[in-house]
């Protein structure tokens, strides 16, 4: 071939390539928007009355199941921001969390990590790290006529939807602390990407975090091939919350959230804790608060036979005194530190007939692989009913007075924290 004839070839096929990535939506032409419409319409079509849908009779789908984020929180509602009795008016504020990957980040500290935490709420989407950006308008501000109102993630705000399957993207090419070049460049050769590309929340993102995807999508997808994802570029990529950290422990002790209830539902049949671990860890590198257990946990693994005073929870102490407190301060410890309630599944050998029936059968219960997504009516109910049994343990209706001393904390969690919530 002639060198003319090749190089004209090589430049077409190169404008051919940038014409159809201008064209074609890198985020939709992958996985996360058949996940995305599997999940919306497992969980957010269950709060429309069935008359109101207008679903595809082939798929089932409705667009009109998943709703902007910042609807969670209705402007009126907003208004009372602010109040004394905020409480009484205002619905509880969900922080969906996500990972934000720097995998080509070159700070030394963070080669493990390889990630930042990032959250949607019903206010801001963004990073401590990196910055914030609204996903709904402030309460009394009124859009300017025919004018779109800049909003993270696209008009009208980044969507329930959406944010809740950027949360759950268990399986991207770039994945946090998991991150790895070889499956890196496999997953995303082979689209096999549920992770999702928006406007960087930050000052590098000032043209393009309303932006519902990026202009060009040839240019993050070759970044997400070769583990080129970084908080400095337009576009960030996100994937699921747990590349970063599990159980959402992270963004609440950010919020300097006084009683905390953590339910560790990930795949840990010996355990080891990892997730809880992880969390304390970045915890007190970040954000200076150390996070106090007992020397030995009283939950314990199915292969150790079980233990008489096992439990299913354990009670942390939240030290904020060792960060906030002023300089000079005498105040106890108490009016700072906080509470964590960890909560974790384990089999005892006195739970309900049907549960124990159901672990019998299943050596790795309550711990069996997060792979496994097509349950059986027996696993999902042994799940849920093992669950009910553990809140009833938790609240005292079926421990028995005294069984530890009478020491509230320990027998009755739930009911303690109740009243300490309302006598703070």
């Amino acid at each position: 071939m002639h060198p003319e004839l090749l190089f004209g070839v090589i430049v077409f096929l190169a404008l051919l390539g940038l014409g159809l990535g201008r064209l074609i939506d890198t985020n939709q032409f992958s996985l996360h928007a058949m996940y995305r419409n599997r999940l919306t319409r497992a969980y957010l079509r269950a709060s429309r009355p069935r008359d109101s849908r207008a679903a595809d009779p082939f798929t089932g789908f409705d667009k009109g199941d998943d709703l902007p984020i910042g609807s969670l929180w209705p402007a009126e509602r907003r208004e009372a921001e602010g109040s004394r009795d905020r409480d009484e008016h205002m619905p509880p504020l969900h922080v969906v969390n996500m990972t934000l990957n720097i995998v080509s980040r070159k700070s030394l500290a963070w080669q493990q990590r390889q990630a930042a935490s990032q959250v949607a709420t019903a206010l801001h989407a963004g990073s401590a790290f990196v910055g914030y950006r609204r996903t709904s308008m402030p309460p009394g501000s009124r859009p300017p006529d025919d004018q779109p109102v800049p909003l993270y993630g696209g008009p009208g705000g980044i969507s329930l939807g959406t944010a809740v399957t950027i949360s759950g993207a268990a399986a991207s090419p770039e994945s946090g602390y998991n991150s790895s070049p070889a499956v890196t460049f496999l997953m995303a050769l082979f689209n096999a990407r549920l992770g999702w590309w928006l406007g960087n929340p930050g000052a590098p993102g000032e043209a393009t975090y309303q932006l519902p995807c990026p202009r060009i999508g040839v240019l993050p997808l070759m970044r997400e091939m070769f583990g080129l994802a970084t908080n400095s570029s337009e576009f960030v990529f996100l994937s699921d919350g747990g590349h970063f950290e599990n159980l959402g422990l992270y963004e609440m002790v950010l919020r300097r959230c006084r009683f905390i209830l953590v339910s560790d539902g990930g795949c840990d049949p010996t355990a080891s804790f990892e997730d809880l671990g992880n969390a304390l860890r970045k915890i007190r590198i970040d954000l200076g608060v150390p996070i106090e257990f007992p020397t030995r946990m009283p939950i314990f693994a199915r292969d150790t036979g079980g233990d008489a005073n096992g439990t299913y929870w354990a009670i942390g102490k939240i030290r904020y005194s060792q960060i906030d407190r002023p300089a000079g301060d005498a105040a106890p410890d108490a009016d700072y530190d906080g509470v964590l309630l960890y909560v974790k599944p384990a089999i005892y050998g006195h739970e309900p007939a049907d549960v124990d029936n159901y672990a019998r059968m299943s050596p790795a219960f309550p711990h069996e692989s997060t792979a496994d997504q097509f349950f059986t009516e027996s696993q999902f109910e042994s799940y849920r009913a093992l669950g009910s049994y553990v809140v009833d343990q938790m609240c005292g209706e079926l421990a028995g007075e005294g069984q530890r001393g009478g020491n509230p904390t320990i027998e009755r969690p739930l009911g303690w924290l109740a009243a300490q919530r309302g006598s703070a």
